[in-house]
């Protein structure tokens, strides 16, 4: 479903977790750094990011070939998995591009639920422990770092969501550095590849996801590209959701 009006919070909040995903289209002149900010609070806390923001405003991530993760390929993850913060939420929005480009989803709720009984079995008490790869070093402040060296940051790969009580797999392949029993990564990365789904940029185009519950990618890209990003916290209390 697409959802045309920004101001229609339920609506916006409602496919979110009823999908992991939603899907904005809007006049150009809303993709500005006030309306995403606004989009965010519906979700409860924007949070700030020590690097690659827009001038004057650190909730704002510029993300272009010369800024934030460059031109170059991303392969799947799930945002800030070695963060101890929690990035529940992301919002993205499109700005310009020179050529199409597109981003990559996968809804590891779906995921789950087609694993196997023996595989569901085996996960549940599987924990993984996320890292920055090499390759990133510059994309966080010094600060973040030193906040992120501090703690080994693990989490459940079958995980319940925080406010929709659903399972999802969650081991972000490109950031995942180990985990306490042997799993077959590439496996899983096929396994959810197979429900995998592009979103095309285009002009008023903005999406949501559920970063507890949606792997994502980007291919290498050639020319100029800019979009802007908002990252947000849940403060929604227990049950004060329940899927439809």
């Amino acid at each position: 479903m697409v959802i045309d009006d920004i101001n229609d919070s339920e609506a916006i909040v409602k496919e979110y977790f009823d999908s992991g995903f939603v899907h904005i289209k809007t006049d150009p002149k809303n993709i500005n750094p006030d309306v995403l900010k606004q989009i965010g609070k519906y979700f409860g806390k924007l949070l700030v990011t020590g690097k690659h923001h827009i001038p004057g405003d650190r909730y704002i991530q510029l993300i272009s070939e010369d800024a934030l993760f460059g031109s170059g390929d991303v392969p799947w993850h799930n945002d800030f998995s070695y963060s101890p913060g929690d990035y529940h939420g992301s919002l993205l929005a499109f700005v310009e591009a020179d050529t199409p480009t597109y981003t990559e989803f996968t809804d590891c709720n779906e995921a789950y639920i087609q694993l196997s009984e023996e595989d569901k079995k085996y996960i549940e008490d599987v924990e993984c422990t996320f890292g920055i790869p090499g390759k990133y070093d510059g994309l966080i402040s010094d600060t973040q770092v030193k906040v992120i060296q501090k703690v080994v940051m693990k989490r459940p790969m079958a995980m319940t969501h925080p406010v929709t009580h659903q399972k999802s797999i969650y081991f972000s392949p490109e950031t995942l550095m180990e985990t306490n029993k042997p799993i077959d990564k590439e496996r899983y990365v096929k396994h959810c590849e197979s429900i995998a789904f592009k979103h095309h940029w285009d002009t008023g185009s903005m999406i949501l996801w559920d970063n507890r519950r949606m792997l994502h990618r980007r291919k290498p890209f050639t020319g100029h590209r800019k979009l802007l990003r908002v990252n947000f916290q849940y403060e929604f209390k227990e049950h004060d959701y329940t899927v439809h």
